[in-house]
């Protein structure tokens, strides 16, 4: 196929060729040129070792992976069993010393009911009441654990005698409120409830 015209003689043509020539031109400068490089020890076992870091590293980073995840599944599993153990649908049984620590408290809320204190006697239900939800692992006793705080624990599985106990102790405890015989036969009759359950 002839050349045509335009091809030959267009702006764009000319100075594709001249930029093609220039290059050309530096190349051959270059090739002119005896350059020695640098002697480059031959390290042959340096290969295997760097790929072996490698494999190394990615190693290292798959275990380090894995055992975050078996932590944060053992966490997950963890936290699984707490929230069901603290809003339990089977309570283990009491044993025979936590029972007799609610029948001390029991007793010293009847002894006390007797002399007329109300307000101790509504303080030793409160706590009887507090050894049975400590004795069937509902909610565990702690000192430092508020009112608030044994009401949010018993939400999961809310109970009218135990909330009646604890907000009755809270009134009398922070509150202005006066123990009464009605208070105290009220706070009597919600531990029977929990005793009986």
């Amino acid at each position: 196929m002839a050349d045509l015209p335009h091809r030959t003689n267009s702006l764009a043509w000319q100075i594709r060729q001249g930029a093609q020539n220039v290059g050309e031109w530096f190349e051959y400068q270059f090739s002119q040129v005896d350059i020695d490089q640098p002697e480059v020890p031959d390290w042959g076992w340096l290969g295997p070792v760097a790929e072996g870091l490698f494999w190394l590293a990615i190693a290292a980073l798959a275990l380090w992976t894995g055992w975050l995840l078996y932590r944060a599944i053992l966490a997950y599993l963890d936290y699984r069993q707490r929230r069901v153990k603290s809003g339990a649908i089977q309570f283990s049984a009491p044993t025979e010393a936590a029972l007799k620590q609610a029948a001390h408290w029991w007793r010293e809320a009847q002894r006390l009911a007797q002399q007329g204190d109300y307000a101790g006697a509504c303080q030793a239900l409160y706590m009887a009441g507090l050894a049975r939800l400590n004795d069937t692992e509902r909610v565990l006793y702690r000192a430092s654990r508020t009112d608030g705080e044994y009401l949010d624990c018993i939400a999961a599985d809310p109970s009218r005698p135990y909330e009646l106990l604890i907000r009755t102790h809270e009134r009398l405890t922070y509150g202005e409120a006066l123990a009464t015989e009605e208070t105290y036969q009220r706070c009597r009759r919600a531990y029977q409830e929990i005793a009986q359950s």
